[in-house]
């Protein structure tokens, strides 16, 4: 992080987190639910915001050992909805092509973390 960082927003991992949660929802809002595939979408919405929530939560602490510890929640979260991409792939909720779009973002925001965390965690 820089000395421009004032919010949240100027992060560009919580920018690509947050759109990336925004294009969930979307995706979910256009797609059939059904009782079998329901609690499967609640469950990526659930972890695509943690990603970026957690994000600020970690934000607005301000102190070195609980920043990462949000981080790295926030990354566990990222790499939840990972697993779930797969699983709406596999049971035909979510193309192929929209997987490999999501999981290449997603792996982007952890890399982006996981930087974040080292950094953090080099200055404590």
């Amino acid at each position: 992080m820089t000395q421009d960082v004032k919010s949240f927003k100027d992060l560009l991992v919580w920018r690509l987190a947050h759109e990336l949660a925004i294009e969930i929802f979307k995706l979910s809002q256009n797609t059939k639910k059904t009782s079998l595939n329901y609690e499967i979408w609640r469950q990526i919405l659930r972890s695509a915001f943690s990603v970026s929530a957690n994000i600020v939560e970690g934000f607005y602490t301000h102190k070195g050992k609980t920043y990462v510890s949000f981080l790295e929640v926030s990354r566990g979260s990222a790499g939840e909805t990972l697993y779930w991409i797969i699983v709406l792939e596999e049971i035909g909720d979510v193309s192929k092509q929209k997987a490999e779009h999501f999981t290449e973002k997603y792996q982007e925001v952890i890399k982006m973390l996981s930087r974040m965390i080292n950094v953090i965690n080099s200055k404590s």
